[in-house]
């Protein structure tokens, strides 16, 4: 069956969607009528299951292209194959970040052999991998895990999410493999197909739950972990909300990432945060590492 010049479009906008905005596609989203009037950006966006739903339908608005809004609303293919195509793209990413997963955390000075196979029974006690994943090495999995900090033996909240083991990541999404060997030109790669020029929130996000998939003896990247029962999908959606609300903290690590990948320089400037009254709660450490971050 030949696919039509419509299928192939969603399908091309489904990778594109994959790499840049969302692992998940939402449940429910499509059709997308009507269009939600809010802002994909707004606070709001993640205030209940409702908000969500309307934020992500929105959001596609934005980054699907204005001739293939009719097909959102309307095509009843487009569900089908938009998913297809995200799923798909996120498996392609993981595979191609895995096969150099060995140079990827070489500043680690972690043994490159643990890298050779995912599922490696080794790598589900190695103190070494443990210390990068949860708080000194021990207890739960955790989303402020280490190998996310610029240092994971400091981690300090200013410097969380700005890892070069991400930098890395996101450097091979957008320029291929070849740019771990300092080459940038030969075939074209996925960010330079799409003509990519700067980072999402969606980039870091991805890179941040692919870090922590490649260290772990999950066999596959899935919505939550086989092994280690970390939810993946809960973890991506709280990097992406914390990125969204751009704090000083969520402004610095984008200029961070375009400096360290596109050698772009700009300065974002935070907007005033809401300074409403909430009632204090008991703090664990991880609240107060959040608290520093908004």
């Amino acid at each position: 069956k030949t696919t039509s010049a419509l299928d192939t479009k969603i399908t091309s906008q489904g990778k594109i969607y994959a790499l840049f905005y969302h692992f998940w596609v939402i449940p429910g989203v499509f059709p997308t009528t009507p269009q939600p009037d809010v802002d994909p950006r707004g606070p709001s966006r993640w205030a209940s299951p409702e908000a969500k739903l309307d934020g992500s339908m929105a959001e596609l608005y934005q980054c699907v292209p204005q001739d293939l809004h009719k097909s959102m609303e309307k095509y009843t293919a487009f569900d089908s194959l938009f998913r297809a195509a995200v799923s798909a793209e996120c498996s392609n990413i993981v595979h191609a970040i895995k096969s150099c997963a060995g140079i990827i955390f070489s500043d680690l000075k972690l043994d490159p052999s643990l890298f050779a196979s995912q599922t490696d029974v080794r790598k589900r006690d190695n103190e070494d991998l443990l210390a990068l994943l949860k708080r000194n090495g021990n207890g739960e999995y955790i989303r402020l895990a280490p190998v996310l900090f610029t240092r994971p033996d400091v981690m300090s909240a200013d410097e969380f999410l700005k890892s070069p083991v991400l930098v890395k990541i996101i450097r091979v999404e957008i320029f291929g493999k070849k740019v771990l060997s300092g080459k940038i030109k030969g075939q074209k790669a996925r960010g330079q197909r799409c003509n990519a020029q700067c980072v999402t929130e969606g980039l870091i996000a991805g890179a941040a739950v692919m870090a922590r998939f490649l260290l772990t003896h999950d066999p596959e990247f899935t919505a939550t972990g086989a092994e280690t029962k970390i939810n993946y999908q809960a973890d991506y959606n709280f990097y992406l909300e914390r990125l969204f609300k751009r704090t000083p903290w969520a402004c610095s690590v984008m200029n961070f990432f375009n400096k360290e990948v596109f050698n772009i320089t700009s300065q974002s400037h935070a907007p005033a945060s809401d300074d409403s009254y909430t009632i204090p709660q008991p703090h664990t450490w991880e609240d107060n590492l959040l608290d520093e971050l908004d």
